[in-house]
């Protein structure tokens, strides 16, 4: 047996999902955590194939959670028009409950109701591809889902495009509302700080308040989907939200930006695919405790994909793109204590560096530390553990850069006290 056969079975054991009893979805879904660019060809070529092809694809762009709707549209429809879609074969799904200030003409918080339109809802159906914008994603439940949770027309007919074989994808606020539990607002922080708030009724939730945790759209069956992931260090707000919701779900999955995760229905599989990657977050051997009424989280699992990555969820396997090479033995650096100081926050080193290279592909620490402050003398230390099934695999290819896959890797999140005193 080989060395990446046993690897794959740990990660198997590690980190499967009991879904026997849930059917397959014959759909597909491209859920990008935001900041996604024109020039991505390796998302755009994806989207377009699950949605039949440049010749037979035809998408409904669902603006709604857009302060902008209409420019929303436009700016999807161009770069579609550019990778070969048909013109009259992309159409405008006018539900939104903002006004866009670039049409003088049109007030489109009146779209507000437009769920509810039996026309809408079949120009919907007939599409091969649906697409969310980015935004808030609190707009598109308020747009498409009735008080009493009840589906408007239009989300039941985009469901059939999902049940059919089409495809669903969104970007930002388009892929948080992908999982049935939706992350709606907050930061790393204030999750840490303040637990979980699932009672707000306003407009604009306080970022500094904790997390927001509402109900999503359900498209996506495997767990919690958070967006922005690297680049808004929103580590500690996908780990306080899942220990929240388990055990009904125990994986989450963080996505950066200018990245997909990709979810093929009928194989129970899932890709990534873009710039960055995919942390994927376990909760099922993790607890969770408080400290001064400040939350701490031990033995998390936390696994890192990107391009050409992907992970069989009725094994439970992770299987790095073939390109890339075992780390272990072979490791590039040599520093004993690496560590950096504020990863919770979007102002520091990104958590794939320490991840990565600091960890991983460093032979000179098996743990290392590091500390954010939330006052002036308390901070929360987040702690990564190589584990005896921890392993690393590497690319360096010229065209892109560095690429890595890191599998269960143990993190701990645990608040500290600070004390600072001068050398003499």
């Amino acid at each position: 047996m080989t060395k990446l056969r046993i690897l794959l079975i740990a990660c198997a054991l590690i980190f499967s999902i009991s879904l026997s009893s849930q059917p397959l979805s014959r759909g597909n879904l491209v859920i990008v955590g935001g900041g996604l660019e024109y020039n991505n060809k390796s998302i755009f070529n994806q989207l377009i194939e699950f949605a039949g092809g440049t010749e037979k694809a035809a998408f409904a762009i669902i603006p709604s959670a857009s302060a902008t709707p209409v420019q929303s549209y436009i700016y999807f429809r161009n770069i579609l028009i550019s990778y070969g879609i048909k013109p009259d074969n992309i159409h405008l799904v006018n539900v939104a409950t903002m006004d866009d200030d670039s049409t003088l003409d049109v007030n489109e918080s009146t779209w507000k109701d437009n769920g509810n339109d039996p026309r809408l809802a079949e120009l919907v159906r007939k599409c091969s591809a649906v697409w969310f914008s980015g935004g808030d994603q609190l707009r598109i439940m308020k747009a498409l889902v009735r008080p009493d949770g009840s589906h408007t027309p239009v989300l039941e007919a985009v469901w059939d495009v999902f049940r059919s074989g089409g495809v669903v994808g969104g970007t930002s606020a388009g892929a948080a509302i992908m999982s049935e539990a939706m992350i709606g607002a907050g930061n790393s922080l204030a999750a840490l700080t303040h637990g979980v708030i699932t009672d707000y009724a306003g407009e604009d939730f306080p970022e500094d308040d904790g997390v927001l945790m509402t109900k999503g759209l359900g498209f996506f069956p495997l767990g919690i989907v958070d967006q922005h992931f690297l680049v808004r260090a929103r580590i500690g707000r996908l780990a306080v939200a899942l220990m929240n919701e388990k055990p009904r779900f125990n994986i989450g999955f963080g996505i950066d930006e200018n990245t997909a995760l990709i979810y093929v229905g009928k194989l129970n599989l899932v890709k990534v695919a873009g710039a960055s990657g995919v942390v994927m977050m376990n909760t099922a051997n993790a607890s969770i405790s408080h400290v001064q009424k400040l939350i701490s989280i031990t033995n998390l699992s936390v696994s890192y994909l990107d391009e050409g990555d992907s992970y069989n969820v009725s094994t439970g396997i992770i299987s790095p793109a073939s390109d890339k090479k075992p780390i272990r033995g072979k490791e590039s650096h040599n520093v004993q204590n690496p560590g950096q100081a504020g990863i919770l926050t979007q102002y520091s080193s990104s958590f794939r560096d320490l991840l990565t290279v600091n960890l991983m592909n460093n032979k000179g620490a098996d743990t290392i530390h590091n500390v954010s402050f939330n006052e002036q003398h308390s901070a929360f230390q987040v702690t990564l553990s190589k584990t005896p099934s921890s392993e690393g695999f590497y690319i360096d290819r010229p065209a892109d850069g560095h690429h890595y896959t890191i599998t269960n890797v143990r993190m701990d999140i645990e608040p500290v006290k600070i004390s600072v005193t001068p050398l003499k």
